[in-house]
């Protein structure tokens, strides 16, 4: 079976194949369920049926008509299964060679306007992109084309080419009647089924409202999210937003990229009906509404999601119907500018007050949009596996340098906080004090086994400690650098952090400590000069690596 002639496999005039022949299949539209289609996109694996006619509409066969099937049930796995005359035996001719669209062939958007929910409607068929024209569109027909591209309700609609300009003179539909309530625009009364070559001025455009919005903040891309149900808005379940879907959330509404998923006690809660499903996004689609979806199985909602976006204002926004004039804000520092982090006003090295550098000057960060991730992001950077919590800001006091203003919106998969992106904070300034705070678990999963001899006893200030960086019940370590790739090498066993003695060590050790790390190939095993010596007990006799070692360990 194969559809020829319809620009791709899941459209085109009828074809089978038997005795090593093509034909084509011919029918009368007595059949008026015309359910032979349905079992040749399903035999075929195009979905189910946009369009079946039974009057050429891709064109006359030639040569043999194998069948003229009759009253199919739907439900036949292959086309000759459905009642027929026999193999080549039919009454009907050339001119009643059937023709099919399957849904896996059509598709639908909206162009010129800025973004994928406002523009000229315009449809995919037989590989090409035309228009819709219609000279009484109406609000019916476009609530249609927004509910099926997931992006809300419509707003408003047109049916002249002034306001996002006229197609390329290839119309695809023409007159199109919907009620409204249609899951597609294939499932609508459609008069004309091209593609046509003809004059664009009735050429159909749509502003739709959107899938989600942000409300009760004090902008436009920061509240509690709501996504539009049918012709209403209704809040989402806090557990059912993670990071991913809030990215594609602040894409969406043009809104730069996601600060924070904060609880749902930063924003009012809402008071209207509640998302039934959670979303499952990758983090790069295009609408939140194209993302997958999780049933809730009666889960009740423990509170609604709110997201506060990088940016103050909207920018360039599809659902809108155009750009606007509003720059992202500026930022005083990008992520590489800050070129350390430590956690101080703690006896832990693994809790604290977040400080980073800035040419050459230590200051805390602001705790407005600092979260789980961005905590994930630096303990993991200082050697302290995952973050426990995030305390309140000022918690480990307010610190002694100046405050950056500057918001890391990390996913948690970052190597080091200077791989996330930063957003200078909006107004009102950050408070004095309101610092951000971090408590760290203490233990990295990857490095948990190890098997290091015991430790001798330190030299006074020695000047023959090393550096390199790792973890785990067994630790190693990279201290004294400027982040987690660089540093003086540290053991920890028993409970202690010791040094390892330079004259044990050399470039192939370093080279499995690197990669066990994930930091790459080293660059160079330097004495502790560049990092400082350590203060605990000293191992003699680490290292010892052939440099193919999977981890420092193995040697």
């Amino acid at each position: 079976l194969r559809l020829v002639d319809g620009g791709g496999r899941c459209a085109g005039r009828v074809e089978v194949k038997h005795e090593g022949v093509w034909g084509s299949v011919c029918n009368y539209d007595f059949d008026w369920d015309a359910l032979w289609a349905t079992v040749v996109c399903r035999q075929l694996g195009c979905g189910p049926v946009a369009r079946a006619s039974t009057y050429t509409p891709f064109g006359r066969g030639t040569g043999q008509i194998w069948l003229q099937p009759f009253f199919c049930r739907g439900n036949e796995k292959m086309l000759q299964d459905c009642p027929h005359f026999g193999w080549g035996k039919h009454f009907c001719g050339h001119d009643r060679d059937v023709g099919v669209t399957c849904r896996e062939a059509v598709e639908l958007r909206l162009a010129d306007g800025g973004g994928p929910c406002a523009g000229r409607v315009e449809v995919k068929l037989q590989g090409r992109w035309g228009s819709v024209a219609d000279d009484v569109w109406d609000m019916e027909d476009a609530e249609v084309v927004c509910q099926q591209l997931g992006c809300g309700s419509a707003a408003s609609t047109h049916s002249d080419s002034t306001r996002f300009g006229k197609g390329n003179g290839s119309i695809s539909l023409a007159l199109v009647n919907c009620n409204g309530d249609e899951a597609t625009l294939w499932d609508c009364e459609i008069r004309g089924w091209g593609p046509y070559v003809g004059i664009n001025d009735f050429d159909t455009t749509v502003v739709c409202q959107g899938f989600t919005r942000l409300v009760g903040g004090d902008s436009a891309c920061a509240g509690r999210l709501e996504v539009r149900q049918g012709r209403a808005w209704a809040s989402v379940c806090e557990d059912h937003v993670d990071i991913k879907a809030a990215q594609v959330v602040c894409r969406e509404l043009g809104c730069g990229a996601v600060l924070a998923v904060p609880g749902s006690g930063r924003f009012q809660a809402g008071t209207g009906p509640v998302w039934e499903e959670a979303f499952k996004c990758t983090g790069t689609e295009r609408l939140l509404a194209t993302c997958p979806r999780q049933p809730l199985h009666g889960k009740g909602c423990t509170g609604h999601t709110s997201i506060i976006c990088s940016r103050k204002h909207r920018g360039r926004c599809g659902v809108s119907g155009g750009p606007h004039s509003v720059s992202p804000p500026q930022r005083p520092f990008p992520a590489a500018a800050y070129t350390g982090f430590r956690l101080a006003g703690s006896s832990s090295s693994c809790a604290g007050r977040v400080e980073a550098e800035v040419g050459g000057t230590w200051g805390s960060l602001c705790a407005t949009g600092w979260d789980l991730p961005d905590a994930h992001v630096l303990c993991h950077h200082l050697g302290c596996g995952l973050a426990a919590t995030v305390p309140p800001g000022g918690s480990f006091g307010g610190g002694d340098g100046p405050l950056w203003r500057d918001a890391f919106g990390c996913l948690g998969s970052e190597r080091h906080p200077g791989e996330c992106p930063t957003a200078v904070l909006g107004e009102p300034a950050c408070p004095p004090g309101h610092t951000a705070a971090v408590n760290c678990s203490g233990l990295e999963e990857s490095l948990a086994q190890c098997n290091v001899s015991g430790p001798a006893a330190a030299p006074t200030g020695s000047p023959e400690e090393l550096a390199v960086v790792c973890s785990g019940d067994r630790r190693v370590r990279l201290a004294g650098g400027p982040g987690r790739c660089a540093g003086r090498v540290e053991v920890y066993v028993n409970g202690t952090w010791g040094t390892v003695c330079q004259e044990t060590w050399d470039p192939r050790d370093a080279t499995v400590l690197c990669h066990q790390l994930g930091c790459g190939t080293a660059i160079a095993a330097p004495g502790s000069v560049p990092f400082g010596p350590g203060t605990g007990l000293l191992w003699p006799d680490a290292g010892g690596c052939a440099g193919t070692e999977a981890s420092l360990w193995d040697c």
